[in-house]
Order: structure tokens, then C-alpha cells, then sequence
């Protein structure tokens, strides 16, 4: 199982949310651990308006700890030979089919990997640049190395500063999976945060937290969510997305306010995204779990 930061994530929306108001959090309460018939994780108030907010870990396919536990034998070894090889005024991303690498001898490995590294060398000069965060239209390949197919794309800027290559893995079938997953935490979600803002006049919040970096982006993880709430009359008032994954701070990004989505706030002269420091947030579902014990004498 991926470790939830569900705590930290929750009061990094909530930072979020007192700042772009200008009012600092009252009245918070766990409706969860009180039993509340409607169990989101945190209410609270920013002056007289109440907020519902939720949140749930999209989590990776089958198969995901396995690879990651393979990182190193296997994507370490090109990683470390390209991360600095490419130029400083760009971010290339390698599209690797998952598991296309297990199952080789060591000197078939290394073959492979050095394969790899020599084609991105040479290719990646002949990429055309695009901009973050268009992760749409076809990207250049897919190219067959060592009868694996490769796909390099070109982001300019570099999204992350100081990050100028990583690999991306590929799955069959993952618009599927991703799709299917994202409908499991809407049925799950929407009802509880659609509760609240018929009875108790709240402000819903849905915060996806993304603990894979591999398979999982904002854009990717926009143009999942938002075909299947667009119809959707319970959907929340605001949808974000916080990376757990990236390091050493969070990224936060608004997938959907109101009627804007994350492509139209991407078009305007508005910040895209947020950065945060995990270090100084407050574990707020740890805190009221803290209170019980405090109320109970445990």
C-alpha cells in the first residue's frame, strides 16, 4: 500500500484557501471521528462560510510498488547518464512501457540500457519543444530500441527546476484503468461533499493527493476527472491536486473552480500552481485523532 499524507494535504488546501481569502481557519471539527452522517474529513470556517473538504489518494495500478522497487537495477542507470547529458533549457521526458526491462540477464540489461542512452543522446536535439503543461498530440516515435518502443518529449521549461530528463512508464490500457479509478473516488466522494452543501450550505473540496510520479500529472489527471463531472450535478465547488511525490516541497495544482478547469486557468496570466513546505504543515487528521484521546482519557 502507498503511504496517504491525507493530514498534511488537507491543511496545505486549507493554507491555500485562507490566504486566497484573506481569514484564518475557525471552527474546525473532524465529522469523521464524530460520526457525522456525512463523514468528509475536515469542516471549518473562513468568516461566515463553512467548508466541507475531502480527500482521497489516487493510487497507481497493479504492479507499481513492484516497479518501483526495481528502480534502481533497472532505470537508475540511464537516469544517472542522462539527467545532466541533455542541456539545462529543457525537461525531456522517456516514455518506457512498464515492465519492458524485467526478466534480463545482467549483460543483456546493461546492453539495453546503454542502447537507450545512446538514442536519447542522439535524438533529443532533433525533438520539437512544447510547452508545460501540453502533454497532448503525438510525441515524437514511438522508436524501437532494442526492440522496446521509446517515446522522448520536450518540455520547455524545465517543470521542475533542475530537472532536465526522467523516464515516464507506459501501461496497456491505462486511460482505462486511470478512468476506472477516478470513478471509484467520485461515487465515493461526491455524495458526502454533495451532502454538506445541501444541508449545511458548505463550500465542497475534493483534494486528490498523487503519490506516483510515473503515471500521474495534472494535465493527465484533468482530462480524467473532468469529462466525468462536467454532467455531474453534485460535483464540489473546487477540485485540486497535491503531489506528495515530487520533493522536497509539494506541488498544488486547481483541476477544476467552479466552472474553470485546470487548461483555462493554464491559459491565463494566473500561477498554475503552488508550492508547499510538508515540514511546516500540521497533520490535521492526526491532530483530531489527538483530540479523541484527549476527550476520551485514553
Amino acid at each position: 500500500m502507498l503511504s496517504t499524507n491525507e493530514g498534511k494535504v488537507c491543511d496545505a488546501i486549507v493554507r491555500r484557501l485562507e490566504e486566497r481569502e484573506q481569514r484564518k481557519r475557525t471552527d474546525l471539527c473532524w465529522p469523521e471521528r464524530e460520526n457525522h452522517k456525512s463523514a468528509v474529513e475536515i469542516a471549518f470556517k473562513l468568516g461566515d462560510q463553512l467548508y466541507a473538504l475531502e480527500h482521497t489518494l489516487i493510487e497507481p495500478f497493479e504492479g507499481h510498488m513492484r516497479m518501483e522497487a526495481q528502480t534502481e537495477k533497472l532505470f537508475t542507470p540511464i537516469i544517472s547518464a542522462l539527467k545532466d547529458a541533455l542541456g539545462e533549457d529543457a525537461l525531456f521526458e522517456l516514455y518506457l512501457r512498464l515492465n519492458a526491462l524485467d526478466g534480463r540477464k545482467p549483460a543483456e540489461l546493461s546492453r539495453i540500457q546503454q542502447a537507450i542512452i545512446a538514442w536519447v543522446k542522439a535524438t533529443a536535439p532533433t525533438i520539437p519543444r512544447r510547452p508545460h503543461p501540453d502533454y497532448k498530440g503525438t510525441p515524437f516515435g514511438p522508436v524501437m530500441v532494442e526492440n522496446i518502443p521509446l517515446v522522448l518529449c520536450r518540455f520547455e521549461p524545465p517543470i521542475i527546476p533542475g530537472q532536465h530528463f526522467r523516464i515516464r512508464h507506459t501501461v496497456d490500457n491505462i486511460d482505462l484503468l486511470r478512468t476506472d479509478r477516478m470513478k471509484a473516488a467520485i461515487e465515493k466522494k461526491f455524495p458526502k461533499l454533495a451532502a454538506w452543501k445541501k444541508n449545511e450550505n458548505a463550500k465542497s473540496i475534493l483534494v486528490l493527493e498523487q503519490n506516483d510520479i510515473q503515471l500521474t500529472n495534472p494535465s493527465i489527471v484533468a482530462d480524467t476527472y473532468l469529462p466525468l463531472v462536467n454532467a455531474r450535478e453534485d460535483r464540489p465547488d473546487e477540485t485540486y491536486l497535491v503531489a506528495t511525490c515530487i520533493g522536497p516541497k509539494w506541488w498544488m495544482w486547481p483541476i477544476l473552480i467552479g466552472d474553470r478547469s485546470y487548461f483555462d486557468i493554464a491559459q491565463s496570466d494566473e500561477s498554475l500552481h503552488w508550492e508547499v513546505d510538508p515540514s511546516e504543515l500540521d497533520d490535521l487528521t492526526k491532530r483530531s485523532a489527538r483530540t479523541e484521546e484527549s476527550q476520551t482519557g485514553l
